[in-house]
């Protein structure tokens, strides 16, 4: 098991801008600078988070009008879903937001309604609170929870993200006495070529399907679950057979030199992003099996702090792990988008044509 990592969890407190103008000046995303693009964004989801609770409100008076029978729905969600265009999950978390927010006493109404338009709490998050609301309810109908007792569950939901907020209200259920039984194992068959396998995983065997998922590298970036399971089934077998059965060898067979050239001086000593399989060894441990910028476990690759193509060595001072993303960033950085999308790897030096832009190892 990989040591601990040191670096933060990348959950983090959305970026607060200490101020940003109502209007940026009109102009395609591609013509800003990175300054005004992130300036942009902020001030286009603080306006999408202020739209989200006027949605909520006219949600609200349109089921208290009943206005959806006017056109044929028989419920709120039926209208948000075949009228509005919602997914079903958008409705459903649009509306228990909404009837959340209804139930709450008008001040405390507001102050959920802030932390809606600042990021704090997310409506999955939302959704899941006030779903465990009605469990307590129906569990104990002589003791509803109050305005106040909701609200401290919903500021332990702040900042978290969906799954973060799932374990959370987990824990909630226990000390409340509600029935979290786990669900039991379970195959069920699809089809002649497909089962579908229910499991239920502890967070520590959860975290370790993750490492393996980094330590697969970017192959497994877009991999399922069960495509991750299959990769792994493969390995396992394989390094199974070796220690039941020992390595097979194969009989050696002598190379033919390549014919010599005149003029040509053969190459000696390592290429110049030649990095050993015990440097990367030492790299990964050093920075913790994970990105140094954004502390990502996937995609990971050994970046030259200063490129090879700026005169970079490949010691490990000059080495660090980066994510895919990360990585392709600081390219942008150094060498700029342009070139970075045109793929010009004779200016970049220490850029690997695959994919294209990234300056890495992979893992």
């Amino acid at each position: 098991m990989q040591k601990q990592s040191t670096h933060k969890s990348t959950s983090k407190t959305p970026r607060q801008p200490e101020s940003l103008p109502e209007s940026l000046p009109e102009s395609q995303p591609q013509n800003l600078s990175d300054r005004d693009l992130l300036k942009r964004m902020q001030l286009l989801v603080q306006r999408e988070r202020s739209l989200v609770t006027e949605i909520l409100h006219h949600l609200r008076e349109v089921e208290r009008r009943k206005l959806y029978s006017d056109l044929g729905y028989k419920s709120l969600f039926d209208y948000a879903v075949k009228e509005l265009g919602y997914s079903e999950g958008q409705a459903g978390r649009r509306i228990q937001a909404m009837r959340l927010l209804r139930d709450l006493p008008q001040e405390e109404a507001k102050e959920l309604e802030k932390k809606i338009e600042d990021g704090s709490l997310n409506l999955t998050n939302i959704c899941q609170a006030q779903s465990f609301f009605n469990e307590v309810k129906k569990a104990s109908p002589d003791q509803p929870l109050l305005a106040k007792d909701k609200l401290d569950v919903l500021k332990e939901l702040e900042h978290k993200s969906s799954r973060q907020g799932q374990a959370a209200l987990m824990e909630k259920r226990q000390d409340a006495g509600l029935d979290v039984s786990l669900p039991k194992e379970k195959t069920r068959i699809l089809s002649g070529e497909h089962s579908e396998l229910r499991l239920v995983l502890n967070k520590e065997l959860l975290a370790e399907l993750e490492e393996v998922r980094a330590l697969l590298g970017q192959k497994a970036m877009g991999m399922s679950w069960a495509e991750l399971i299959g990769e792994m089934a493969a390995l396992s077998k394989e390094a199974l057979k070796d220690k039941r059965f020992g390595k097979r060898r194969e009989k050696a067979t002598p190379s033919t030199p390549a014919p010599f050239k005149e003029g040509v001086k053969k190459a000696t000593g390592p290429k110049p992003r030649s990095i050993s399989k015990g440097k990367r060894s030492r790299v990964w441990e050093r920075d913790g099996g994970a990105c140094v910028k954004c502390g990502g476990q996937q995609g990971l690759q050994v970046d030259h702090i200063v490129p090879v193509a700026r005169g970079g060595g490949c010691e490990e001072e000059n080495l660090r792990l980066l994510c895919f993303g990360c990585n392709v960033r600081e390219g942008v950085k150094e060498f700029g988008l342009e070139r970075m999308k045109r793929g010009d790897m004779s200016q970049r030096g220490d850029m690997s044509p695959s994919p294209p832009g990234s300056r890495r190892t992979t893992i």
